[in-house]
């Protein structure tokens, strides 16, 4: 692995926000002339540089790859007002920007897969099932990390009506976190970086719940339409989204391109959990096996 990560690459960029202002960082990895690539889509009130462990993996695993990471605006090292979002189509749009710029970088014929995880999953599944959007980029496949198919009241706020009336007067408001480190990861190490993460906002604002909670309602029935390989890591402990929903969803696609794992005993960040390069692993095996499919 030493090896591998001494002989990469990595550059920072910042492209513009859908939204006309914000700065949106991007980082990416490579190693050799891709022929495999990963874009990284992180959750909400989070960052990419919590997946560095993915990336690391993705890099020591295959010749030639690279991997793109970014920040959606509002989080991270991304402009925008912490933790809030004028209108879910900018994540949606933002997405589209970063998968552009990434797949311009490695030329058409370089196989693409999406990880995207928690509020990245609703994202990804927006712009790939959303009629008004859609996805015309080459793409291999996508692998869900317990999707935000639908959340729980681990937001702060589950009552849709209040959400509403809040909106229209304070969408900025801030609704302070009601969930720690230790409800995302059993590892105590990662749950304590969470805590004292000074990128990470303690609060979410009115219209970023809002955005969440409307966008979840629109693409559950909707899983019919999905038509790209896709792996599904559910964690069965998760406060945060609702792992039953997940499992409906993913059953709703074609058995032929949906993979369902199910991690009984595991939190919501099964990237950072405590058998983290385990579900690496699998998530390689199933990667391997999209590729050996389309030789």
């Amino acid at each position: 692995m030493a090896q591998a990560l001494a002989d990469s690459k990595s550059e920072d960029h910042s492209l513009t926000s859908s939204d006309g202002e914000s700065t949106l960082f991007i980082r990416r990895f490579w190693r050799g002339k891709p022929r495999i690539q990963f874009i990284i889509v992180h959750g909400a009130l989070e960052h990419s540089g919590r997946h560095q462990d993915l990336v690391d993996f993705w890099m020591k695993s295959y010749h030639d790859v690279a991997v793109t990471v970014f920040d959606h605006i509002g989080h991270g090292r991304s402009g925008g007002t912490r933790a809030y979002v004028p209108d879910f189509k900018t994540y949606v749009n933002d997405m589209l920007t970063v998968g552009t710029f990434a797949q311009e970088q490695v030329g058409e014929e370089c196989r693409t897969f999406i990880c995207a995880h928690s509020l990245g999953g609703l994202i990804a599944l927006t712009r790939i099932l959303d009629s008004s959007y859609g996805w015309d980029l080459p793409l291999s496949g996508v692998i869900f990390s317990s999707p935000c198919i639908k959340p729980k009241n681990a937001l702060g706020v589950n009552t849709d009506s209040l959400v509403e009336q809040l909106d229209r007067v304070f969408p900025k408001l801030h609704i302070p976190m009601i969930y720690k480190g230790s409800d995302l990861s059993r590892d105590v190490d990662r749950a304590n970086d969470f805590d004292t993460d000074s990128l990470i906002p303690r609060f979410i604002t009115v219209r970023m719940i809002k955005h969440i909670l409307d966008a979840s309602t629109r693409i559950r029935g909707l899983s019919y339409y999905f038509k790209f390989p896709c792996l599904f890591l559910v964690a069965g402990s998760d406060v945060l989204v609702e792992p039953e929903s997940t499992v409906l969803f993913a059953h709703g696609i074609d058995k032929k391109l949906s993979t369902i794992v199910q991690y009984p005993e595991h939190r919501h960040e099964l990237w950072n959990e405590t058998d983290r390069q385990d579900i690496f692993q699998t998530m390689r095996k199933w990667v391997d096996k999209q590729l050996k499919e389309k030789l």
